[in-house]
């Protein structure tokens, strides 16, 4: 294809390009420049790049819903994806228009693209309404964290000659710098009532286990002393409680 540049800087310049370069067909040009304008607004509208909130707000469209109807675009100014808005707000006691009705929506291939206020009120929403899946992942990322600041932690290559070795003080200053940030937010979005009743849960848990291991040696004790029969009966009474409370603890 033989392009011309029209602006007045390039003194008439032409130049051919192969068919795949071009975006569209010049008399596709003007929806091509809508188009860009409408992503354009979103983009200002929207997050940076380096935001943790557009990592939390995937995280927690990842973390509480099971299918695929949304999802923050990668470097899209955390603005949300929505194949079923109308599904998506039901699901979380919305009304759609609340979803669709913001002046820089806009439908591209069938799915409905919403700026970022529309995706803080979805994911804010959902955090809220589901805060257990978030603070589970919350928790689980800060023993992580805890550990690899005390140990380090290798790295796996293609081969296995390939892993390397990263210092605990190198995965502390990242933790602190990219995936603390993201965990800030997570739990801001639960509120402070969810994150309470998750750190009582979570010492509940310990007790429960804490008493499931008593229960459990004093069955033994009794098996050691040749009481088989009482051994018998407190453990189907406990029924399948001390098996469950025997379960491995996760690291603190």
């Amino acid at each position: 294809m033989l392009v011309r540049f029209a602006d007045d800087r390039f003194e008439g310049r032409e130049e051919w390009v192969p068919p795949a370069r071009l975006k569209v067909p010049w008399p596709e040009v003007d929806q091509l420049r809508t188009q860009e304008a409408r992503w354009a607004a979103i983009y200002d509208a929207g997050l940076h790049d380096d935001d943790p909130k557009a990592d939390a707000a995937e995280r927690v469209l990842d973390l509480v819903f099971d299918n695929d109807n949304a999802e923050v675009g990668y470097r899209e100014g955390g603005a949300i994806r929505m194949k079923d808005p109308a599904r998506l707000a039901a699901s979380l006691g919305l009304d759609e228009h609340q979803l669709t009705g913001h002046r820089l929506c806009f439908v591209e291939d069938d799915v409905t693209i919403a700026p970022w206020e529309v995706t803080e009120l979805v994911v804010t929403t959902a955090a809220r309404l589901h805060p257990e899946p978030v603070l589970e992942h919350v928790a689980a990322e800060e023993r992580k964290a805890r550990y690899e600041a005390i140990h380090g932690r290798w790295t796996d290559g293609s081969r296995s000659y390939q892993r390397s070795f990263i210092e605990p003080e190198r995965c502390a200053e990242s933790d602190t710098t990219y995936y603390k940030p993201e965990r800030d937010v997570l739990r801001l979005w639960c509120g402070p009532e969810a994150g309470e009743r998750f750190d009582e849960l979570v010492e509940l848990r310990k007790e429960v286990r804490r008493v499931g291991e008593v229960a459990q040696a004093a069955i033994d004790a009794l098996r050691s002393a040749g009481s088989h029969e009482s051994a018998d009966r407190l453990q189907r009474s406990l029924g399948q409680t001390v098996e469950m409370l025997r379960q491995p603890k996760t690291a603190d």
